[in-house]
């Protein structure tokens, strides 16, 4: 059987590799991530409080590819501040 060649999408229909942010963009991400945070905690402190030991839950490996894209956004967002502050200061 022939593999099935990719489709190739116009460059109107492909969202930008990188994209500007400005503070106040940025601040909405990290709000979302804060209260992802918290809800996170409560639900440790309830599996606690339930004295369950584990469960069984869905989508363990998407929630690793999530935890490992935040981390890459970070690291990203966090090299471009650093060169844009080495650019502004010349």
């Amino acid at each position: 059987m022939a593999k099935k060649k990719s489709v190739k999408k116009g460059a109107a229909e492909r969202v930008a590799r990188k994209q500007p942010y400005s503070g106040q963009r940025l601040a909405v991400v990290i709000d979302r991530v804060r209260d992802q945070a918290t809800r996170l905690a409560t639900l440790a402190r309830t599996l606690d409080e339930a004295k369950l030991d584990n469960v069984v839950i869905d989508g363990h490996a998407m929630l690793l590819r999530g935890l490992n894209q935040i981390d890459n956004f970070i690291d990203n967002a966090s090299r471009a501040v650093r060169e844009a502050k080495v650019k502004r200061e010349f």
